[in-house]
């Protein structure tokens, strides 16, 4: 199943919800964002799958309609996907309809579009894309590649530049990318202006010669040393985890 990235309500007034939620969650939301394209302002909540709360600006706006017909409550589900043009075109394909005739700018900087409720059985479906994606090329490990596809937040590589391969012990210094190593495989993953250059190794220790010369070639980069036998499902957890802590700096 694809991920779900918010869930979006409806409300009447973004700041007496604000003070709600403060109270019943705990949780202040990012600076309201006023999105003019859809005559709303948003408001999210939380991190990973996050809470939005949508409030019309605009009497013709479609959220102010949905408020005269249906009153508060939930809005949509969003799921994220990778690469929402691809996405659309999969959708319209499988004979769904979309709201408009392309994707177009969401709040947070995202690619969005909506499909028509009679066609989700009544409620509200967007799909969008990140603002912030991760470009990723891998070699001899498709299963590793369809898992990271699938978070959402990965693109492949002909999508956006993805920076150097590295393979065996070659190892540009200059490069500014993510390296997995696999015992018999050698994986990559470009990011532009990366603050660091993590380095991922499993079933290996630090001891390891190929981590001794991931080190020295590279000493910038902070080595991870995955479980002996970790489950490939597991890696694009840790990976969102080390992105975000790079982001939060």
């Amino acid at each position: 199943m694809l991920p779900v990235d918010h869930i979006g309500i409806a409300v009447s007034d973004g700041a007496a919800v604000e003070r709600l939620l403060t109270k019943l969650a705990d949780s202040a939301p990012a600076l309201p964002e006023d999105v003019d394209r859809q005559g709303v302002r948003v408001r999210f909540y939380g991190s990973g799958t996050s809470l939005e709360t949508l409030e019309s600006l605009v009497s013709e706006s479609t959220v102010a309609k949905y408020l005269a017909k249906r009153g508060e409550g939930l809005h949509h589900i969003a799921f994220r996907v990778a690469d929402v043009q691809s996405h659309f075109d999969r959708m319209c394909a499988a004979g769904f309809q979309p709201l408009t005739g392309a994707p177009v700018p969401g709040a947070s900087g995202k690619r969005i579009f909506f499909l028509h409720p009679r066609d989700t059985h009544g409620f509200l479906v967007e799909f969008c894309q990140s603002e912030k994606q991760y470009p990723v090329l891998f070699e001899q490990c498709a299963e590793l590649e369809e898992i990271m596809q699938k978070t959402g937040y990965c693109c492949s590589p002909t999508q956006k530049p993805s920076g150097h391969v590295v393979t065996s012990n070659v190892l540009p210094k200059a490069c500014k990318s993510l390296v997995l190593h696999n015992v018999s495989f050698a994986l990559s993953r470009g990011e532009i202006d990366a603050p660091r250059v993590p380095t991922l190794i499993s079933e290996i220790s630090k001891d390891a010669q190929y981590a001794q010369l991931l080190g020295s070639l590279w000493p910038e980069a902070q080595l991870v040393i995955l479980p002996e036998k970790s489950q490939l499902k597991h890696l694009p957890a840790i990976l969102l985890e080390f992105w975000a802590s790079m982001e939060d700096e």
